[in-house]
């Protein structure tokens, strides 16, 4: 079975259609493409790397965060493309996509998959580079009815988070 992840790009497509909001992104493949997209989006921006074969960008340096103009910009894309391409030999760069950075925040993974035995399986949790540290993941087979989405939500380890903890109000 061939395995395929969706790309950035293709995942905020997919959350735009469904009208929730994405930061704004443009996918380069050339430092002055960077340059042009960072200046057109705003700084600051982040830029990742776009692979199949990079699953762990920030492992592989494929991400730079905190881009503030467009020498930096032409610089990270020219440093996530050597970076990558030394540690992970073979990978297949698509291209380097720049986003609008966020502020901070709470990060959620959503993801999905055809599952041999069970079919269509969606799955939730802490996202980011905390996913494979605290495996806090919710796994349902499809389809899900909108109260069972947010009982999933609800069983999370870092469902407190969501709702506001301590001094850290509820992301909105």
């Amino acid at each position: 079975m061939v395995r395929q992840l969706l790309s950035e790009a293709e995942g905020y497509e997919l959350l735009k259609a469904a009208g929730i909001p994405v930061p704004r992104f443009v996918i380069t493949h050339s430092s002055a493409e960077a340059e042009k997209a960072a200046g057109m989006i705003g700084y600051p921006v982040v830029m990742k790397v776009i692979s199949q074969q990079v699953v762990h960008k920030t492992d592989a340096g494929g991400v730079i965060l905190n881009i503030r103009s467009h020498s930096e910009a032409a610089a990270a894309f020219k440093k996530i493309s050597r970076d990558v391409k030394a540690k992970v030999p073979g990978a297949v760069i698509d291209g380097i996509i720049v986003l609008q950075q966020l502020a901070p925040g709470l990060e959620m993974l959503i993801g999905g998959k055809t599952d041999p035995a069970f079919g269509k399986v969606i799955t939730i949790g802490t996202g980011g580079t905390l996913v494979e540290l605290l495996h806090d993941i919710s796994i349902r087979v499809l389809p899900v009815e909108d109260n069972e989405i947010r009982t999933m939500v609800r069983q999370l380890r870092s469902y407190r988070l969501i709702e506001g903890y301590r001094n850290h109000p509820p992301p909105r």
